[in-house]
């Protein structure tokens, strides 16, 4: 017999490397990278229930990527679902947190009432948003197209430093800005690969790279300073994650990212969190 409710741990991601290599014809832009999921988490709490509720212990707007996730697993099932998710994950950060959310509730009302199978699953977690099928996947993976080509690889145990100051980036303004110089067709995954399977973590730290990172600084100039300002504090290496504004460090150890961390009283938000290994 299942459960009548069901808590999710919704983890966010960091992009390890991130490559625009073109504009398609829907719109979107082609990309290619390594995605990481990371201890950072929202709690999702999912419930059989007449009617559907979506409720946040703050302010986020009615049409909501949970809302969306629910409708399109329930369908005209006539089932019912109150969903109650607790932030911890800041919004535009680049940290997948509303995708994140979106999974939890995918996978919390597949546990409750197991209508749908994994591929179906993974489907409606990409009309949700590109990178729900990721969070639906968790670990270590290479994205393409718009982030749901996926290939699992086995990712690093690191500690990392995440911090966001008090702007964030949209993504939708983010990419409509982005100008022939923020595209570069060859990609290169090679090097960040390579540190990966040699547990490299000096050498996977002066991999990490982000495309979007130099035009999210025009909406958030702090980006830059930030990532310099934690490989002065020791880290190995520092970039932005996905579209910004959230930028993560790599250190040697949970102690060299919480000295690290002390550093950073300014920002809005900060956390020290590790890598999750699938």
């Amino acid at each position: 017999m299942k459960a009548d409710s069901i808590e999710i741990k919704a983890y966010a991601k960091v992009n390890l490397t991130l490559d625009v290599l073109g504009k398609r014809p829907d719109g979107y832009h082609e990309l290619e990278g390594i995605m990481q999921e990371i201890s950072l988490f929202d709690e999702v709490r999912v419930e059989k229930a007449e009617g559907l509720e979506v409720r946040f212990d703050e302010p986020v707007p009615e049409r909501n990527t949970c809302r969306t996730a629910a409708e399109l697993y329930l369908g005209s099932s006539g089932l019912g679902a109150h969903i109650d998710v607790k932030k911890h994950i800041p919004s535009e950060a680049g940290l997948g947190g509303a995708s994140a959310d979106a999974a939890a509730v995918l996978r919390g009302l597949n546990a409750l009432y197991g209508l749908r199978t994994e591929a179906e699953l993974f489907g409606m977690g990409l009309r949700v948003g590109a990178d729900v099928p990721f969070c639906l996947m968790g670990g270590c993976a290479i994205a393409r197209g718009v982030g749901e080509r996926l290939v699992p690889i086995r990712g690093m145990e690191l500690d990392l430093l995440v911090v966001r100051g008090s702007r964030g980036v949209s993504t939708g303004r983010l990419f409509a800005s982005l100008g022939p110089s923020d595209i570069r067709p060859e990609g290169g995954l090679g090097p960040a690969l390579a540190a990966i399977e040699g547990s490299d973590i000096a050498a996977l730290g002066s991999c990490l790279k982000n495309a979007l990172q130099a035009p999210a600084c025009g909406f958030a100039p702090e980006i830059a300073e930030y990532a310099a300002r934690m490989r002065s504090l020791g880290a190995l290496g520092a970039s932005m994650t996905g579209s910004g504004a959230a930028v993560f460090g790599i250190f040697r150890s949970k102690e060299d990212a919480e000295t690290a961390c002390r550093a950073f009283s300014d920002c809005e938000f900060r956390a020290v969190c590790r890598t999750i290994r699938k």
